[in-house]
């Protein structure tokens, strides 16, 4: 079928989906976050009876589905958000599904499907991908006769997702210039620029991908839907190895562009959601939301324009805010992770903590003493706008052996190198601190009398106290004995606590 046909179809299944998909939830509101240099709103799919947007094409493809293909069963693969809105679907429709998800899937998600679909469903766990569990559940329907509810690549399953563009069609804020939307499979991609293009046809619908899940634009280079031979799943949402047929045909005619990002930037993108809105997205949820950020840098967007973006779910493994928490900010020049040099002897750690300019605060740090006449701690820094000139030309012309090491796998994984057998008499000790500038470095200025640093270990929690744990180093076991008092007493003055720990 053409592209012109297909579009033309959906068109008319957006319309048919509109007396469906609201049997079971109202519209999601639209909310503007303060910004200065755009008028920039967000489409709150979060606020969507399963958190995210799937539920809309999930339960129109099932709504429409004759009496007798409802009886013999549905089956869908997902590994998350598909899953949840076809057992939504299910139990309100009263039919019976049979969801396969990839083994690993967390138990959260698991739980989640279960408490949408109830009795109405039935998960298999298999293989460790996607695909492979999609490859299970097309198998499962040839044998059992039952019907598979795909998670883009059906004009039914992208004709309800086209619900949400009605909605932003019909609010009062409307219209836009530029709306970005996320690029999974592409069936939202594909609804929402065929919507809105119906109505303005001069506003931009750009496609965001991730850099390394990018299938939307190798489909567009190669003419035709291509495997990736390799997906990260970072953002899990959106992490699809081919375009789809239609979507891709649909995509191809509708979007006016597709812009990649990073890892880093969707995580940037999910902290201005929890600066702004108090909410905090799934990697893929707050992709658009990154893609928009990316072109403002980049001076795509005119001053005063009109931007929607699409916060298009909000379903997250609680663990995964680790992760997100350290990678907000690296997309910035102000925040990265450097290696310095500097000498081996008493105090050099303390006095690069002091070269500092005004207003660095140190996110991370991570020092072991080694054999080297050289020792290497990582810092991550991160300097407000207004220092940011004056940090980089103290990078430049005091620290030339400093190496950026924000993405590589010691600045990720805080690998920190350190040789036991050079340490004459240590003692490690937990230290809690006030979490305000300078409280630290106080005291390493105080210890510095009477030991030295040969390990240190902290990074920025976001509390109200910080923790690190350090390494001190004395002359003797009886300078240790005699210092070990002195440093105690200054807990509860320069530092909250000081606790002695074992390292094994």
């Amino acid at each position: 079928m053409s592209s012109t046909a297909l579009i033309k179809e959906l068109k008319e299944g957006i319309n048919l989906a509109r007396t469906r998909v609201y049997q079971v939830s109202g519209s999601t509101p639209l909310e503007r976050i303060p910004h200065p240099a755009a008028e920039v709103w967000v489409k709150r799919e979060d606020l969507g009876p399963i958190k995210a947007y799937k539920w809309r094409g999930a339960y129109n493809a099932i709504a429409s589905l004759s009496t007798e293909q409802k009886e013999r069963g549905i089956v869908a693969a997902s590994a998350g958000n598909h899953a949840q809105g076809v057992a939504l679907a299910a139990k309100t429709l009263g039919c019976q599904a049979t969801i396969f998800m990839p083994t690993p899937t967390p138990q959260v998600k698991q739980d989640a499907v279960y408490q949408h679909g109830g009795d109405a469903v039935e998960i298999k766990m298999i293989g460790d991908s996607f695909s492979e569990a999609q490859k299970a559940a097309i198998q499962y329907t040839q044998d059992s006769g039952a019907t598979f509810i795909p998670p883009y690549d059906s004009i039914p399953v992208i004709a309800g997702q086209g619900t949400l563009a009605d909605e932003i069609v019909t609010h009062a804020a409307a219209p836009f210039d530029r709306i970005y939307v996320a690029i999974g499979g592409g069936g939202m991609a594909s609804a929402v620029s065929t919507w809105l293009k119906s109505f303005w046809p001069d506003c931009k619908v750009i496609g965001v991908e991730g850099v390394q899940q990018a299938c939307m634009a190798a489909a567009f280079a190669a003419g035709k839907p291509s495997p990736l031979d390799y997906v990260d799943l970072f953002c899990d949402g959106t992490a699809v190895t081919q375009a789809g047929e239609i979507t891709y045909q649909i995509c191809r005619d509708q979007l006016d562009g597709i812009i990649t990002v990073t890892n880093e930037e969707v995580s940037e993108a999910i902290k201005a959601h929890w600066d702004a809105l108090r909410v905090v997205p799934e990697p893929s949820g707050a992709m658009s939301f990154a893609g928009f950020q990316k072109d403002l840098r980049e001076g795509q967007i005119q001053h005063g324009e009109k931007c929607l973006t699409i916060l298009c779910g909000a379903n997250m493994d609680f663990a995964q805010l680790a992760q997100i928490s350290r990678q907000a900010g690296l997309a910035a020049r102000a925040d990265h992770s450097w290696k310095f040099s500097i000498p081996d002897k008493p105090g050099s750690l303390v006095e690069l903590l002091e070269s500092l300019p005004k207003g660095v605060s140190i996110y991370d740090l991570q020092y072991g003493r080694t054999h080297s006449e050289h020792q290497h701690p990582v810092l991550r820094l991160v300097a407000p706008p207004d220092e940011l000139l004056t940090y980089e030309t103290w990078l430049i012309q005091n620290k030339p052996g400093s190496v950026d090491v924000s993405s590589s796998p010691q600045g990720r994984y805080r690998v920190i190198p350190f040789s036991p057998d050079l340490y004459t008499a240590p003692w490690f000790i937990e230290v809690e601190f006030p979490e305000r500038a300078g409280a630290l470095l106080a005291f390493m200025r105080e210890i510095r009398a009477h030991a030295s640093l040969c390990y240190f270990n902290y990074t920025y929690s976001g509390e109200r106290v910080g923790r690190a744990l350090l390494g001190l180093e004395f002359l003797s076991e009886a300078n240790r004995e005699t210092s070990q008092e002195v440093l105690k007493s200054l807990a509860g003055t320069l530092v909250r606590t000081i606790r002695p720990v074992e390292i094994i």
